[in-house]
């Protein structure tokens, strides 16, 4: 009997295997329409090196707003170039999006939307609308948890516009500081808990059918800390494995971030898809993106709040190259005073 299990289970496993065939950048088209998410400054399931939590971090993990104390609201775009096209190829593409984040007494509430056009062959993803909606909430003073629901439209080169929907649960676990590391953080999500679809389209091996994308049943994990400060300089990393499917494919994220002060901040990043890299594809994003973000006061209302933008640059597929560029509104300051108590 527990032969016939594990003959089952090696069979489902290796089908599951061979037919897992989505196209260049269609794990990952999420990150394409902020500069924050492409730079790694956000796209992680701990919130990106230094917990630099956005509207667009739910869709890696829905836990990760829970611990924010300011209404949030981001707007950015980016223009995906094809300097290497060839006569038949499209020159061009498009993302961007949009999100808010509110915090109240009981949970934060966050919602984004974002848009993605490629239908250049290095990347052929099609058209992707997207909404997230999702609630988070820290459950003890080292825990956070949250859940999504999203939404996708689909519409592809030559097929008519298809759906899918689902849910995201994550959370996100603060250890504090450990040995020379600060602000120590563990984040896990579930991701794409639903239906997605598939396009004829090219998949990472044009041989092959593709595959529904982004993959249902994704696990994601990664850690962050503080590893250096010295005077105004501060030094952050974060560290993510996501596995489509579970045992399909790996995809690994690395990323840095360096502070002045809490005004210029400098991010660098480098993904490794594993699958795409073994089917001759693509070495992967193996080349550096860059963010930087400027931050100034300015009165919005009666409260001073601050405006963040960010830019950012990637070399993604077969001669694509990605610019990013919007900005992020922090309505408020937060409270940095100790509490105050009064003596009758």
């Amino acid at each position: 009997m527990k032969k016939i299990i594990t003959a089952a289970v090696v069979a489902a496993s290796t089908a599951v295997l061979f037919a897992y065939n989505p196209p260049m950048g269609g794990e990952e088209f999420l990150r394409l329409s902020n500069p924050e998410m492409l730079s790694g400054a956000s796209s992680s399931a701990t919130g990106g090196p230094s917990a630099n939590v956005i509207p667009a971090s739910i869709t890696y993990n829905p836990a990760l707003p829970a611990g924010n104390e300011l209404i949030t609201f981001d707007l950015s775009g980016t223009a995906l170039i094809n300097y290497d096209k060839k006569d038949y190829d499209k020159s061009s593409g498009y993302a961007f999006e949009t999100g808010v984040i509110v915090p109240t007494k009981f949970a934060s509430f966050a919602f984004t939307t974002s848009y993605t056009c490629s239908e250049m062959v290095g990347m052929p993803i099609g058209k992707i609308l997207d909404i997230h909606t999702g609630a988070s909430k820290d459950v003890l003073d080292w825990l956070s948890v949250g859940a999504n629901i999203y939404f996708r439209s689909y519409s592809a080169t030559d097929m008519d516009r298809k759906y899918g929907f689902g849910t995201d649960v994550g959370a996100v676990a603060k250890f504090g500081d450990i040995a020379f590391l600060k602000n120590v953080r563990l984040g896990a999500s579930l991701l794409n808990v639903g239906k997605s679809a598939s396009f004829t389209t090219i998949g990472i091996n044009p041989e092959k059918n593709c595959s529904k994308y982004p993959t249902i049943m994704t696990p994601r994990g990664g850690v962050a800390a503080q590893f250096f400060e010295s005077g105004k300089w501060k030094g952050f990393f974060c560290a993510d494995l996501c596995m489509p499917t579970f045992l399909t494919n790996a995809i690994c994220d690395l990323a840095f971030e360096f502070a002045y002060g809490e005004n210029l901040k400098l991010n660098t990043s480098w993904q490794y898809n594993i699958r795409e890299w073994v089917e001759g594809g693509s070495d992967g994003i193996c080349t550096i993106s860059l963010g930087v973000s400027y931050r100034f006061g300015t009165k919005i209302g009666k409260k001073e709040s601050s405006v963040i933008p960010s830019f950012a640059t990637q070399s993604l597929y077969s001669g694509i190259l990605a610019l990013s560029a919007g900005a992020r509104v922090d309505f408020g300051q937060r409270d940095t005073s100790g509490a105050e108590i009064e003596m009758w």
